[in-house]
């Protein structure tokens, strides 16, 4: 393959990828097939082989593409951030911007295809790992485990009903989580110093 054909490629594919989501969303897994993408695009299938040598190459690279743009880089910035609660923010703000619908296609497609499992799991096992560890300093191993299985569930079944209901909702549930998580953390801290103040006045008699 020539470095025309791969420049060529890597130009054309994010189109590709972006039809496809826009069908995931609105008419679901089985609706994606690749005349109906070509439609989509106005374009011919013989296009389509200048970005992808297959069917499964396509799908293969769609998945791929979704996973890292939509939890691997977004696991990367949130890493970088040394604030948990920053840390939190950024994670409720990406949860806000995921494309629901189409997740929410992809979790049907992955109860019938092995290799989507796959790379659902990662996905979930990414997004779980990112959040639980974001929240493990404020509230502590066991609360964070809750939380994060909170969270993460209410993101699951919130895109299961994305189509009838606006993405502000989902933020509003995110934020009384982190909220709550917040209250925990701050009573912690209280009962903490009230722990430390009677020691002290123990150790004082």
């Amino acid at each position: 393959m020539t470095d025309r054909r791969l420049s060529r490629n890597e130009a054309l594919r994010d189109g590709w990828f972006a039809a496809a989501h826009v069908i995931l969303s609105t008419e679901g897994y089985g609706a994606l097939k690749l005349a109906a993408l070509c439609r989509r695009l106005r374009v011919t299938t013989g296009s389509f082989y200048h970005s992808f040598d297959s069917w499964q190459d396509f799908t293969d690279a769609l998945l791929d593409n979704w996973m890292t743009e939509r939890t691997a880089d977004t696991v990367a910035l949130v890493v970088e951030t040394a604030d948990p609660l920053e840390r939190l923010k950024l994670i409720v703000q990406a949860t806000y911007e995921l494309p629901h619908s189409s997740e929410a296609a992809i979790r049907v497609w992955a109860g019938v295809d092995p290799r989507v499992a796959a790379v659902q799991r990662q996905v979930d096992e990414a997004r779980y790992q990112v959040v639980h560890d974001a929240l493990e300093p404020l509230v502590g191993p066991e609360r964070a485990e809750a939380f994060t299985v909170w969270g993460v569930s209410t993101l699951i079944g919130y895109e299961m009903l994305a189509k009838e209901h606006t993405r502000e909702h989902l933020l509003w549930s995110v934020e009384e989580i982190l909220a709550d998580a917040q209250r925990v953390a701050r009573n912690d801290k209280r009962k903490a110093a009230r722990k430390a103040a009677a020691a002290g006045d123990s150790e004082e008699l």
